[in-house]
């Protein structure tokens, strides 16, 4: 893990205006290319973006049952503010997104968490809204337990990725980096939803137990 941070951090630097410019300036050298990535370099990005993608769509999830959640629990701020994130949030999303999703994320989920150790009771219309929210929960758990291996993968090619790959791969590596303690934030954050969700009679998705499930047994 130690490897992979001074990666991720590397990755970063690499990412320069000043070495960028610097790239584009090389001369083409024949056989250069592929020393320095050629087509390996391609198929390395595409699945960074693809990672990318993947971890935007489970985010997005998960920010849209926060925000349905908070509505239910009469938390007003942190609805407008998870919403807002949800929708503004895209599949080129660079590291100051992700991260402040990341944050919208982390402090939405535990005003929730607040609100719901507070044991409210609410009225039909907000069982509605919440089980709404489970929806979003549940599929967002899904998507995040689907991406285990493809994580892994991607660390893997981090470690051994060169400098001109590195460049094309700061946002994959931070999801990289951030992944095992999102789904381990995650994994606690379902659990605690559908404990309320069964207390105060609320429908929990059919799937959820499954979902919950893969998401605990994630190895990374």
């Amino acid at each position: 893990m130690k490897k992979l941070f001074t990666t991720v951090a590397v990755a970063a630097a690499m990412a320069s205006p000043a070495l960028t410019q610097a790239q584009f300036s090389m001369p083409s050298i024949p056989g250069v290319g592929k020393l320095m990535g050629g087509s390996g370099s391609a198929d390395v990005a595409g699945q960074g973006d693809a990672l990318v993608r993947s971890y935007v769509g489970a985010s997005k999830e998960v920010l849209s049952a926060n925000a349905k959640m908070a509505t239910a629990l009469g938390l007003k701020e942190q609805a407008a503010s998870a919403a807002s994130t949800a929708d503004s949030l895209g599949d080129g999303a660079t590291i100051g997104a992700l991260g402040d999703g990341n944050k919208v994320v982390s402090d939405t989920s535990g005003a929730i968490a607040e609100s719901m150790a507070k044991k409210p009771v609410l009225d039909a219309a907000s069982k509605a809204t919440f089980a709404e929210g489970l929806v979003h929960l549940v599929n967002g758990s899904v998507k995040y337990a689907g991406m285990g291996k493809d994580v892994s993968v991607m660390g893997k090619s981090l470690q051994s990725a060169n400098p001109m790959q590195l460049t094309k791969l700061t946002s994959a590596a931070w999801v990289v980096s951030k992944f095992p303690g999102s789904a381990s934030d995650l994994f606690s954050t379902v659990q605690t939803a559908i404990a309320f969700a069964r207390a105060n009679d609320i429908e929990v998705p059919a799937n959820a137990a499954d979902a919950t499930a893969a998401l605990g047994t994630l190895k990374l």
